[in-house]
């Protein structure tokens, strides 16, 4: 009986072997210190996430999810180990071009998007309930938005527009049902128009 014991006791435990085949590290040579883990998460013989570490920290994760070869996933983290945003490419072409951020109730709040895919933003999309609700633009790239949108069911209801490069809109479009309806222009301190042209639909 103690025999049959020992023998059950010692038994390969199946998720450590598993580990064993999907898990490896990798360390610095001269530190010692834990540098990157790879993953394969499917147990099909093919690594498609790669975990970027300082030690015990995880920097970021890059992901293969379709294990085409080409990254399609980044993970960054703060440095209490939360989840700070996920980056994405809406190129498809393996560079990161978006990163979305989560809100309190753990819904995507806001995407920033590098139209250029050159890693610096210029779009800025904001969402409520799942929903695109506003979307702030820097057409002359030089760091700051100078179109912003508001949007309804999908539509645009407001288009304005910085036209002197002062970081307020001068001049704003007005759409109903996708068409527009009228051009607003002379904004006062309020940021209340003073002149409006409606146009005919």
């Amino acid at each position: 009986m103690a025999a049959l014991v020992a023998g059950v006791s010692c038994a390969p435990d199946p998720e450590q072997r598993r580990a064993e085949r999907t898990v490896d590290a990798e360390y610095d040579v001269e530190t010692g210190r834990l540098e990157l883990i790879t993953f394969d998460s499917d147990d099909n013989g093919t690594i498609d996430t790669w975990s970027y570490m300082e030690g015990n920290t995880v920097l970021h994760t890059e992901m293969d999810q379709d294990e085409d070869g080409t990254v399609d996933r980044w993970e960054y983290y703060r440095a209490d180990r939360t989840l700070e945003k996920v980056g994405f490419s809406r190129s498809g072409g393996g560079v990161v071009d978006a990163w979305a951020f989560e809100g309190d109730d753990g819904e995507v709040a806001r995407i920033e998007v590098s139209t250029l895919a050159d890693g610096a933003v210029d779009r800025w999309e904001f969402y409520e309930a799942g929903a695109l609700v506003r979307v702030e633009e820097d057409l002359d790239l030089d760091g700051r938005p100078d179109k912003w949108e508001t949007r309804e069911g999908g539509r645009v209801v407001t288009a304005s527009f910085d036209e002197d490069g002062d970081g307020q809109p001068e001049r704003r479009l007005v759409y109903a049902s996708g068409a527009l309806v009228a051009i607003e222009s002379q904004p006062d301190e309020r940021g209340v128009y003073r002149t409006r042209v409606d146009v005919s639909r």
